[in-house]
């Protein structure tokens, strides 16, 4: 596909060094990296999950609506010492949220599992090389397709939540990109003839596939990328990579969107 080839030849010009940057201008580390200081891993862990998992159907944009409002409420508390703690700290957040009942029900569904349990003492070295396991338990514990939005997006968290810790010896490549509003306005803007999500999963999964020859890189520093400049405009994007000294992989990008 002309379309792929031409993505990853501009792509593969962003250095590894630059990709790290753009994961740490997602709101999910801006707005947490504090609270893993305090919260120490394992706890972090757990919310990272659970926070994934109701990142949905937001009163505004998550950037703004979501991660630095749930920051101020965990600032407020105390380092909850249990599960059913974290539970009741959470509930205080989410009873306010659209669509209430969902989301204290699926926040009581995963702490209450088995996997919370499991993760609440886990190591970081040890979440890493189990890290495709839990994947497939969190979807089996939800009861969802493990490749559900929620499911990967909250993956992409407790991914982000290992490479804040330090560990980045873990398997991401195998899960699949988060598909919501910017990512399918993203592809539609490349020419991308996707009309189901399965469908853009697919592409993305194509573009990774073939990057990854030239930098090694996971679906989460892509998805971090085409979630942050989904909905840009042209000139909004070239200044995006000119901030990472990349002005000409932006104007080389928006050269071939619709």
């Amino acid at each position: 596909m002309a379309v792929v080839r031409d993505l990853v030849n501009i792509l593969a010009e962003i250095p590894l060094e630059v990709w790290s940057k753009i994961v740490e201008n997602e709101p999910e580390w801006l707005h947490m990296k504090g609270i893993l200081r305090k919260y120490e891993f394992s706890r972090f862990a757990v919310l990272m999950i659970t926070a994934g998992l109701n990142d949905f159907q937001l009163k505004g944009k998550a950037e703004v609506a979501y991660w630095p409002k749930l920051r101020e409420l965990l600032d407020k508390n105390e380092v909850p010492s249990s599960l059913n703690e974290m539970k009741h700290i959470l509930s205080e957040f989410y009873k306010r949220e659209r669509f209430a009942n969902l989301k204290l029900k699926r926040l009581n569904r995963f702490l209450s599992s088995e996997l919370a349990v499991k993760l609440w003492n886990a190591e970081p070295k040890d979440v890493a090389s189990n890290f495709l396991r839990i994947w497939h338990d969190l979807a089996t514990t939800m009861r969802q397709n493990k490749d559900a939005k929620t499911i990967v997006f909250a993956m992409k968290c407790l991914g982000i939540a290992l490479i804040m810790a330090g560990e980045s010896n873990f398997r991401f490549e195998q899960i699949p990109i988060p598909v919501d509003y910017r990512v399918r306005i993203f592809t539609k803007r490349l020419g991308v003839n996707a009309e189901t999500d399965d469908e853009v999963r697919r592409f993305w999964n194509n573009v990774l596939e073939m990057l990854r020859k030239d930098v090694p890189i996971n679906m989460i520093h892509l998805d971090s990328l085409i979630w942050q400049i989904g909905t840009m405009s042209n000139k909004e994007i070239i200044e995006y990579f000119k901030k990472f000294g990349l002005e000409s992989v932006g104007e080389k990008l928006v050269e071939g969107l619709k």
